[in-house]
């Protein structure tokens, strides 16, 4: 038994300073995700070319919600003197207008999520792209993401690289 126990544990010691010298010539690098997205110049260039593409629907939702309000200010003010029909008139207007605005908010906001997602997964392409190209220059074997480490030494960042080489 004991026999066994000694061949088990050099067996073990073996395996353990084997995957030790492999890990020793692994080269890892991390990156921050989170601030390459925010340091991009590219980000600048897509929130102001979204900004235009959606500036006129923006415009159309504002208009829609001040007529309605001009519509509430009105019926406020001139309700006592209404009749019966003149006020479900008014209220059918504003519902109807309410109706409007509320297809159309939520229309553009849909649009714009999709859009928004389109022009992040172009930038994570070039991200990744970018990544990729780092590794093989500098012999990376194996690149995280820094929220998946929970610790990481400065040594191993290569963030300002992607930055540099995404921003080019």
């Amino acid at each position: 038994m004991k026999k066994v126990v000694k061949v088990a544990g050099l067996t073990l010691a073996l395996m353990t300073a084997g995957m030790g010298s492999a890990m020793a010539d692994t080269k890892i690098g991390v990156v921050d995700m989170e601030q390459v997205f925010q340091r991009l110049p590219q980000r600048e260039q897509v929130s102001a070319q979204l900004k235009r593409e959606f500036e006129p629907r923006v415009r159309e939702l504002q208009k829609l919600e001040q007529e309605g309000q001009k519509l509430v200010e009105k019926f406020q003010k001139d309700e006592a003197f209404m009749s019966k029909d003149q006020k479900k008139q008014n209220q059918e207007k504003l519902a109807k207008l309410q109706m409007e605005f509320n297809q159309k908010r939520q229309s553009f906001e849909q649009d714009n999520a999709r859009r928004q997602g389109e022009e992040r997964a172009k930038i994570l392409k070039q991200v990744k792209s970018a990544i990729d190209q780092i590794a093989r220059d500098g012999g990376y074997d194996l690149i995280l993401e820094n929220n998946a480490t929970p610790y990481s030494s400065s040594k191993m960042d290569i963030t300002s690289q992607v930055i540099s080489k995404v921003g080019k």
